[in-house]
């Protein structure tokens, strides 16, 4: 089963062998002589999976840069190394979810969330996004940062204690 992300940047590709390549490294391989590594990768690809779908999906580079309006790629990749954009790795392939952003701009709380966790990897910030803290808690914070200011400052305060 091929992830949502990996379907999207498929989807979006301008011909037939870039859609090919996209689809090859949209199927996740595991590849583990010991049955429980093997379980341990199955896990972790589905629980990315997940956390993309809660997400809304991911973008890719390219599809960033067209929705920002960027000129180039290199400009959306300056963007996540500069804190104002979540970028997560997954087997190569640098994605965006699709959560932090509001039609053709940056939900304003992502780059004050990424500031708050500087050291954090994208995908522990998208976990704390898309499953949230117990001390908000039932409300996630992909949905407080939706809302007023005092809501966005809860979702930043909590965010700071996940460089601890």
């Amino acid at each position: 089963m091929m992830p949502l992300a990996a379907k999207t940047v498929a989807i979006s590709s301008i011909d037939v062998p870039a859609l090919v390549l996209n689809i090859a490294r949209g199927i996740p391989a595991i590849e583990a002589d010991d049955p429980e590594e093997a379980e341990e990768i199955a896990n972790a690809i589905a629980f990315k999976r997940r956390m993309i779908e809660q997400a809304g999906g991911a973008f890719d580079a390219e599809a960033v840069r067209k929705l920002l309006g960027h000129k180039t790629v290199q400009a959306v990749y300056k963007a996540a190394r500069d804190h104002r954009l979540l970028m997560v790795e997954d087997n190569g392939a640098k994605l965006f979810p699709a959560l932090q952003f509001d039609g053709n701009s940056v939900r304003p709380a992502i780059p004050r969330v990424l500031a708050a966790a500087p050291t954090v990897s994208g995908w522990a910030l998208l976990q704390y996004l898309v499953s949230g803290d117990e001390g908000l808690g039932d409300v996630r914070p992909i949905d407080l940062i939706k809302e007023d200011e005092a809501s966005i400052e809860r979702v930043v305060r909590f965010a700071q204690r996940l460089n601890d």
